[in-house]
């Protein structure tokens, strides 16, 4: 089940994706203990890393214990993305990722992420400045262009400037995250791209990330919104592949995950404790009875111990029933 990425060899093919706000240390160090066989920083700044501003250092904080890590890069300026992928590899990450996929209008209002898909020459560039501060092959993350699939026109360049996989994002920059990704633009890149290939866009389940291998034939599958909450979706996929059966996850289990979870948020101070502590008791309640007055109570609670007493309260009482 093992496999070759960029340099690395991973011990699955199921990847925690890189998730604006959410993928800090603590949320990528759970997905690895639920089974990610690597996870990615929230999108960073070259702008910031190069300059090495402190909140830009926060987000790109990389802990040993996580490891393998890929840090995901944005920006437009080659020669940033040449000063911050240096920097990248002086913080630790094992991976280097660009990203040319992010849709949102403050991103590419500054040229960067989806936007340097409506420019070929400059998105090689972009990646080809990352590669040589990085000193050896990157991966970019994609989409598949404005508005229609122009990987054709796209990706052969970011090979040539050192590319050594794509994840695509099965969705136009137009469509956001509406609609339905399509999977079947994963098999056509597959078919003739040269490096390993990742699949991304609607795997909500562990049975969603083995059908997305098998039907697109790609190298890997990365998972980001179906692993909120569920951090064990990795490690059932990987059951799920090797013909297992896949291993049920108590409700005992997920409340000392949300212990565990603001343990680790405590190394980066009390605010970010309760921030992602509400988030992880909400992700955990999801579809549970009661989730809807237990989601209101920690948007009101105001500190991480508190969050915890919630959690605590509310999984004991289900586990009682």
């Amino acid at each position: 089940m093992d496999m070759q990425l960029a340099g690395l060899t991973l011990d699955s093919p199921f990847i925690f994706a890189p998730l604006a706000g959410v993928t800090r240390a603590p949320v990528r160090l759970l997905a690895r203990r639920g089974g990610a066989a690597l996870v990615y920083t929230e999108m960073v700044s070259a702008m910031g890393l190069s300059l090495s501003q402190p909140q830009t250092l926060r987000l790109a904080r990389v802990w040993p214990d996580e490891a393998p890590l890929a840090l995901q890069l944005f920006g437009a300026d080659p020669g940033r993305m040449r000063l911050a992928a240096a920097k990248a590899r002086e913080l630790g990450a094992d991976i280097l990722d660009v990203n040319l996929g992010c849709p949102a209008r403050k991103v590419r209002r500054q040229g960067a992420g989806s936007a340097l898909l409506d420019s070929p020459e400059r998105a090689r560039a972009v990646v080809a400045g990352a590669a040589e501060g990085w000193g050896g092959p990157v991966t970019v993350k994609l989409r598949l262009g404005f508005d229609r699939d122009d990987l054709a026109e796209i990706v052969p360049g970011l090979v040539e400037a050192g590319a050594a996989a794509i994840c695509l994002h099965a969705r136009t920059t137009r469509q956001g995250f509406a609609g339905q990704a399509d999977w079947a633009a994963i098999a056509r890149l597959k078919a003739w791209c040269p490096v390993p290939v990742i699949g991304n866009g609607d795997v909500i389940s562990a049975e969603g990330a083995v059908a997305m291998l098998k039907q697109t034939g790609c190298d890997a599958v990365m998972i980001g919104r179906g692993a909120l909450g569920d951090p064990w979706i990795f490690s059932r996929a990987a059951d799920l592949l090797a013909g297992r059966q896949p291993r049920p996850v108590s409700l005992s289990e997920r409340r000392r995950a949300l212990a565990e979870h603001a343990e680790l948020a405590l190394r980066e101070g009390e605010a970010l404790a309760l921030h992602l502590s509400r988030l992880l008791l909400i992700w955990f309640c999801k579809g549970l009875p009661g989730a809807s007055e237990i989601r209101r109570a920690a948007g009101c609670a105001r500190s991480w111990r508190e969050v915890l007493r919630l959690g605590d309260s509310y999984f004991a009482n289900l586990e009682a029933v």
